[in-house]
């Protein structure tokens, strides 16, 4: 019961900010739904997806070689001081 109590008050104040910020923020919020809808439409195309894990492959091997590398000079600092 105590978190029903808890969800109705986060409602209340939620509801509050939605009446105070009005058409704006609607719109801000329709705009967002309607980018993101666009940007999932965009990778469902196969090619795009596929080029798209392709690269997100050699940007992970990168990534991970420059945190190692930077693992190494942090354990090299500190064995200097």
């Amino acid at each position: 019961m105590q978190y029903i109590l808890e969800f109705l008050g986060l409602m209340a104040v939620f509801s509050i900010f939605l009446v105070v910020s009005g058409a704006d923020f609607a719109a801000i919020m329709t705009g967002l739904g309607m980018g993101f809808a666009g940007v999932s439409k965009f990778f469902t195309v196969k090619t795009i997806r596929d080029r798209f894990i392709a690269s997100g492959k050699w940007f992970n091997r990168i990534t991970g070689a420059a945190l190692v590398a930077f693992g190494f000079r942090l354990a090299l600092s500190r064995a200097a001081d």
